[in-house]
């Protein structure tokens, strides 16, 4: 933690002040709490104080400490994140409570002229070629396979239906369950372990196919393992497109020409390319607005993000129906590499919530009950039901102050200044 994040407060709670709240709580003890041979309410004080004297004692910090904590940290206008410590507790009847509070706050910090932050400008024209691609992936979509009766080995271009089942780690073990799949032989998207033990083989014929997956393998299960397949095959396929004209078209929908479709694509590549655009310029004016200022992120609000995504993580893998305590998952380096990324993320909301202060930038109104209208579509709830559950629980003041931070970036974005390719080849040469 860095020492500018944390400051740590002697408090002393007058005498006076502390016999008085002591008494209160010993007076409400005294109202409660049944003892034997005593009608409610009218034990002596004295018999409640020495009963109950380490309840009394441990209520009566618990109502003071935060109380002159919260007090001290108003009065020095600090934002105090996460529980503050306390440590070096002196109380004896009839005498002041004194105590030391550390508490983590927010860092405090000049905000840096923003304006004409210099922003890659990513190109978003959709070429005849791209259409083109697309249009082909749907072709290729849409292709039926015909069974070949040639008897005949299997080579390049071929398409083997084959039955696939992992090799068990030992002869008495059981093998993994057998499925049956489509492989392209020398294909692209075939690892090339199964092209180069599949080709020459013939219907039939069985086959044991080794695999090592690379670390950075999008399947967390066999990312770096070796693998074992048995596999057989089952026979030969000819794959068979479909014509790209207006029948096709119709096919896909509510078309009725294949430039309708093409119009679609090309409209489609538009804004998806436009999304990744505002997507990398959103990024890169976090990162720059983070780079530009000068101060440390508190550690608990850095361990906090860090948490989550973990958190995120793992609804993610268990949503593939994976168990993530079984996956061999590096936790500590998986946890250290999201820290950078972590701290962006703190430092740039830090500073675009500053940002909004200084430019009186709020939610609209009409952006907030379109949050309340998403969840309640999500959640099948009436939007007035969703809007109570939220002011309740404190949720729709974090989503206006989510969308305000929203509409701060907006603001840098605006002003910042687009460099396109060849601006920035000339910067790097220059």
């Amino acid at each position: 933690m860095a020492e500018s994040n944390r400051r740590v407060l002697e408090i002393e709670v007058p005498a006076e002040v502390v016999k008085k709240r002591a008494g209160a709580i010993t007076a409400e003890f005294q109202r409660r709490v049944r003892l034997p041979g005593f009608r409610p309410g009218k034990a002596p004080l004295s018999l409640i104080q020495q009963r109950y004297r380490d309840d009394i004692r441990s209520e009566l910090l618990r109502d003071l400490v935060p109380e002159y904590v919260e007090a001290q940290a108003r009065e020095q206008q600090w934002g105090v994140v996460g529980t503050p410590s306390i440590s070096d507790i002196e109380y004896t009847e009839d005498s002041p409570l004194k105590f030391k509070a550390t508490l983590d706050i927010l860092p405090e910090f000049e905000l840096r002229d923003f304006r004409d932050l210099e922003v890659a400008a990513e190109d978003t024209t959709v070429t005849e070629e791209e259409v083109s691609n697309t249009l082909r992936e749907l072709q290729e979509e849409g292709a039926t396979y015909l069974n070949l009766d040639e008897a005949r080995p299997l080579e390049d271009g071929d398409y083997a239906s084959i039955a696939v089942a992992e090799a068990p780690a030992k002869a008495d073990a059981p093998g993994g369950k057998t499925r049956e799949s489509l492989c392209e032989i020398g294909g692209v998207r075939t690892l090339k372990e199964f092209s180069e033990s599949l080709r020459g083989a013939s219907l039939g014929e069985e086959r044991t196919i080794t695999v090592t997956y690379p670390e950075a393998s999008r399947d967390p299960q066999i990312a770096g393992k070796t693998v074992t397949y048995n596999v057989k095959v089952l026979g030969l396929k000819k794959k068979q497109l479909p014509e790209l004209d207006d029948d096709f078209a119709r096919e896909l929908g509510d078309y009725e020409s294949i430039e309708a479709v093409r119009g679609r694509i090309r409209e489609d590549l538009e804004k998806a390319k436009q999304h990744e655009a505002d997507q990398k310029a959103r990024a890169e004016v976090r990162q720059k607005l983070a780079e530009l200022h000068d101060f440390t992120v508190p550690e608990v609000l850095l361990e906090r993000e860090v948490d989550n995504r973990l958190k995120t993580l793992k609804h993610e893998i268990e949503h593939k129906n994976l168990n993530p305590q079984s996956l061999e998952i590096d936790w500590a380096r998986l946890r250290a590499g999201q820290r950078p990324g972590a701290e962006i993320e703190i430092k740039s909301a830090l500073i675009l919530k500053k940002i909004a202060e200084q430019n009186n930038l709020e939610a609209d109104t009409s952006q907030v009950a379109g949050e309340i209208q998403r969840i309640a579509e999500g959640t099948r709830q009436s939007p007035s039901t969703v809007e109570a559950h939220l002011t309740r629980d404190g949720g729709l003041d974090r989503i206006k102050s989510r969308l305000r931070l929203e509409k701060a970036l907006e603001f840098v974005i605006q002003n910042a200044r687009r460099i396109g390719k060849n601006d920035i080849a000339a910067i790097s040469e220059g």
